[in-house]
């Protein structure tokens, strides 16, 4: 075993190190990536020639590349994660909407229910599946909303006022 002084030559694996160079290491590593082996030796814990054989002899500089690439990946793995989870509480969530509406006709009585409460039963329901689906469809990618656009035959500006009145009206009838 090495006495964690013994550079290592160009192609070798980097030897195991002790604990004290790796309490180094992570010293180095947690400087970010302005890091470098003079800053960690101001520090004054470590010398600065200690901490250059340690860096040659295991291999720092690649090592802190391969951790923080580590982390970056571990941080949009979790992140997936919690993207995904939310995906599927958001999911259930229309789901459910649309279900209490459905339970809201199921359970109503509509046929004892006086005309406004029926009215007010049957629309609270309707807006519930419909909400529910629109978020679902959503949330699954697909399209919420069919809409047509309509682009005037010629550029507004070119329109005469027949011609502009003509275009406007057919707007209008869209929006019904």
């Amino acid at each position: 075993m090495s006495d964690d002084t013994t550079p290592r030559a160009e192609g070798d694996a980097p030897e195991e190190m002790t604990l004290r160079a790796l309490e180094a290491f992570t010293a180095y590593f947690d400087l970010g990536p302005g890091r470098s082996l003079r800053k960690l030796a101001d520090q004054g814990e470590y010398g600065l020639t200690q901490l250059e054989r340690w860096s040659t002899a295991h291999g720092w500089q690649q090592l802190a590349k391969e951790r923080h690439r580590e982390q970056v990946q571990a941080a949009s793995d979790a992140a997936r994660r919690e993207a995904a989870g939310l995906a599927r509480r958001r999911l259930r969530n229309a789901q459910l909407l649309q279900e209490a509406g459905l339970t809201i006709l199921a359970m109503a009585k509509i046929a004892e229910m006086d005309e406004d409460s029926a009215r007010k039963a049957l629309g609270d329901a309707r807006q519930m599946m419909v909400e529910g689906m629109r978020a679902e469809r959503l949330e699954l990618g697909e399209a919420t909303e069919n809409v047509r656009q309509l682009t005037p035959a010629k550029p507004i500006g070119a329109m005469d006022d027949d011609e502009l009145d003509a275009y406007i009206a057919l707007l209008d009838q869209e929006e019904v």
